[in-house]
């Protein structure tokens, strides 16, 4: 069990529910990412996936340790959006099912921090990030600056923090 502190934001890659659902119900993660089977007989997990119309599948406890990010799982709540950054991006459906998650969530925990997967590496430092192996990393493009800019927008009342900034010299 965890006690979740921050929601982090992906998107799967992956362009439809039913591809997106069939990968994540596997329970080793696939062989052409050795890096993640080198951290253990394990596949990818999430706690929600959010469809491209804005539908919401809850795929696990919110308080179970998901499998998505390095180094936050033990703290944080995974949202995974079906599509990409490119050929299905992420659609306003989705913006708007993230935000009211993120609501419910943040009133149902103690959340404190909304980030992007591509934003983990700036938690690395403060408590929050655990991870023994430093050479377990990766750099994530997901789900992109604008869908966490119009998420962001619509909870903004919230208070809810971001990534700590980098200083450029870093």
């Amino acid at each position: 069990m965890i006690q979740p502190r921050m929601i982090i934001l992906h998107w799967t890659g992956i362009p439809s529910f039913a591809s997106t659902w069939s990968y994540f119900n596997r329970t080793r993660a696939e062989t052409a990412r050795p890096e993640l089977a080198a951290a253990g007989e394990v596949n990818v997990s999430a706690q929600f996936l959010v469809d491209r119309d804005g539908t919401v599948y809850q795929l696990m406890p919110e308080n179970w340790m998901a499998r998505h990010c390095i180094g936050l799982n033990q703290v944080a709540i995974g949202i995974e959006n079906v599509g990409d950054g490119g050929k299905f991006p992420l659609t306003p459906a989705q913006v708007k099912a993230d935000a009211a998650l993120v609501r419910y969530l943040a009133g149902k925990y103690p959340i404190t921090h909304l980030i992007g997967h591509m934003e983990y590496r700036h938690m690395e430092g403060t408590p929050f990030f655990v991870e023994l192996d430093p050479k377990y990393r990766n750099t994530k493009p997901d789900p992109g600056a604008d869908f966490m800019r119009e998420v962001r927008a619509l909870v903004e009342d919230l208070k809810l923090q971001g990534p700590p900034r980098k200083e450029s010299n870093q």
